[in-house]
C-alpha cells in the first residue's frame, strides 16, 4: 500500500486578472467587430464600383442627370467622355508626390462645360515629375481648342472645410487634395461634388511608367477590400487568447491535498 498525495486545482478567479481580462476582451473583441464591418463596407463599395464602372454605360452629357435628386449617385464611379475647354487661369496643383521614386506634381485644372448643373468642373489630368511639370503646363497652356476627355467621374472625398493651400510651385498654389467643395469658392461656377479622373488607368487599362504624363495614375483601377477579415480573425484570436491565459490564472491550489491509497 502506497498513499500518495494529489494536489486539486480549482477554478478561483482573482479580482485584477479578471478585470484585465474582461478589457481586453471588450477592446479586442470590439476590434474585430469593427474589422469585419469594415470588410462589409468595402466590399459594397466594391460592388458599387463594378456596377457603375464596369457594367453602366458610359456618360457623354451631364444634362440628362442635371435635375435629379439623385444626381451623384447616378455619376459615382461612371465612365464618362466629356469635351470642354480647359479653364487654364484656375490651374491647379496637387502638392508633390513621390511615384517611381521621383517627386512630382499631378495637375488638376477646371474643364468648362457645355451643359449640366454646373458650367466647370475639375479635372484631374494626372502626374509628371517635377522638372516636366512646367513644359506640360506651357504646353497645355498653348493649346487653346476644345478638347475631348475620357475618364472616371467620382465624388470628391476630400472636402476638408477650410483647407488652404500649402505650398507653391511654378507659380502656382498647391493643395493637399482635390477639393472641389473649397476650389469651388475660389473658381467661379466648379461643380462642389464631382470630378473627372481621366487617363487610361481611370478607364481600367495600364499606364506606360515611362510615359509622362501619367495619366490617372494617383487612383487605384479598382477599389479592393483590404485584408479585414483577417485583421478580424487576428483580434478574436486575441480576445481568445486572453480568455485562455485569465483562465489558466484563474486555476490555484485547492484547499487541502487529496489522500490516494494505490
Amino acid at each position: 500500500m502506497i498513499e500518495t498525495t494529489v494536489e486539486r486545482k480549482v477554478f478561483r478567479p482573482r479580482l485584477i486578472p479578471t478585470l484585465v481580462a474582461l478589457a481586453a476582451v471588450a477592446l479586442t473583441g470590439s476590434l474585430g467587430v469593427w474589422q469585419a464591418r469594415r470588410y462589409g463596407e468595402q466590399t459594397a463599395l466594391v460592388e458599387l464600383y463594378h456596377r457603375q464602372h464596369d457594367v453602366r454605360t458610359p456618360v457623354t452629357s451631364l444634362t440628362e442627370s442635371a435635375a435629379a435628386a439623385d444626381r451623384l449617385e447616378q455619376l459615382h464611379f461612371r465612365r464618362a467622355t466629356l469635351t470642354g475647354k480647359l479653364d487654364m487661369a484656375h490651374v491647379q496643383l496637387l502638392t508633390g508626390r513621390y511615384v517611381f521614386g521621383k517627386l512630382g506634381y499631378v495637375v488638376v485644372v477646371p474643364l468648362d462645360l457645355q451643359g449640366g448643373p454646373f458650367p466647370r468642373m475639375l479635372v484631374n489630368l494626372g502626374w509628371a515629375p517635377t522638372e516636366k511639370v512646367p513644359a506640360w503646363l506651357e504646353k497645355l497652356r498653348r493649346d487653346d481648342a476644345q478638347v475631348t476627355l475620357s475618364g472616371r467621374l467620382q465624388v470628391s472625398d476630400a472636402r476638408v472645410a477650410g483647407e488652404q493651400p500649402v505650398s507653391e510651385f511654378a507659380g502656382l498654389k498647391t493643395w493637399m487634395h482635390p477639393n472641389t467643395t473649397e476650389l469651388a469658392k475660389r473658381i467661379p461656377g466648379l461643380d462642389p461634388d464631382l470630378m473627372l479622373q481621366v487617363g487610361k488607368q481611370a478607364n481600367g487599362e495600364q499606364v506606360d511608367p515611362e510615359a509622362v504624363p501619367l495619366d490617372g495614375y494617383t487612383y487605384p483601377v479598382h477599389p479592393l477590400p483590404a485584408k479585414n477579415v483577417e485583421y478580424a480573425m487576428t483580434w478574436f484570436g486575441v480576445a481568445l487568447t486572453a480568455l485562455a491565459v485569465w483562465a489558466a490564472l484563474s486555476r490555484t491550489a485547492g484547499p487541502a491535498p487529496q489522500a490516494r491509497r494505490d
